[in-house]
């Protein structure tokens, strides 16, 4: 068994920020119910369906950004990306570290211009900051592209399990 190591990113919204998210969104969609109440009923009809889409969308983004967890793990020479929400936790990327050819900062990577890639995947709850990094890694003949945002501790190990494979 080769070497391990774990590391879980994951946003800490203070209560005070959660409960302004709560209120904003019930009181725009009581706003925009009312709305719906004034209007004829084919237009209110269809205002109604947007309500209900930009609920979904809303509550979808809030979930996947601020209620998700993301674990790293190195494993057996493989890098795993795993998202927790609740108790439920899904596999979102198994790569071997001998197929991952850079992992840079994302200021870097921007500066520098970005190289022809088939896939980017953003396994972070940020968007942006100082701890994103960017992973690049081949499969068959295409390049993919993964976003983290790591531990000092795991970043040190990951890069370390690279250099050392890439040397063997």
């Amino acid at each position: 068994m080769g070497k391990m190591a774990r590391c879980s990113v994951k946003e800490e919204p203070s209560m005070k920020t959660a409960a302004a998210y709560v209120i904003i969104i019930i009181l725009g969609i009581n706003a925009l119910v009312m709305i719906s109440n004034t209007l004829p009923p084919l237009w209110g009809g269809i205002l109604s369906i947007g309500i209900i889409i930009v609920t979904v969308l809303l509550t979808s983004y809030l979930i996947n950004r601020k209620l998700a967890e993301y674990i790293y793990s190195i494993m057996d020479d493989e890098l795993l990306i795993f998202k927790k929400i609740g108790s439920r936790e899904k596999m979102m990327l198994k790569v071997k570290l001998r197929n991952i050819t850079t992992i840079k900062p994302l200021k870097e990577e921007k500066a520098a211009g970005h190289s022809k890639v088939k896939k980017t995947q953003m396994f972070s709850c940020k968007l942006k900051g100082d701890s994103l990094y960017v992973g690049e890694f081949t499969e068959g003949r295409h390049k993919h592209r993964f976003i983290i945002e790591p531990s000092a501790g795991f970043l040190k190990v990951l890069c370390r399990e690279i250099t050392a494979i890439q040397q063997r």
